[in-house]
């Protein structure tokens, strides 16, 4: 499992104008499988994906593709964890 931080270099209006955009490439990975939740930071600095199911370099790609990152509004700081624990329901975490 992966959890992607990801971090606004610009300001949220810059970011917002990419937001449509950036949503869509989030929607294409949940359907893959290979997001199953992101969100956005409170207070709005940033978001937080988290992806499973996809090696590191995968990942990369996908970061990669995010128009937030083409477009230079945000970064990734990409964490990886081996989960031992999922509560029920919860199991595609240890994918």
């Amino acid at each position: 499992m992966f959890l992607l931080l990801g971090r606004y270099l610009r300001p949220v209006d810059e970011v917002e104008l990419h937001l449509d955009a950036h949503r869509e490439w989030v929607r294409e990975h949940a359907e893959a499988g290979h997001v199953i939740a992101a969100g956005r930071e409170v207070p709005l600095q940033g978001g937080l994906l988290v992806a499973v199911g996809v090696t590191r370099d995968q990942v990369d790609a996908m970061i990669a593709a995010d128009p937030y990152v083409t477009e230079g509004v945000a970064e990734y700081d990409v964490r990886e964890y081996d989960m031992v624990l999922a509560a029920p329901g919860a199991e595609a975490l240890k994918q």
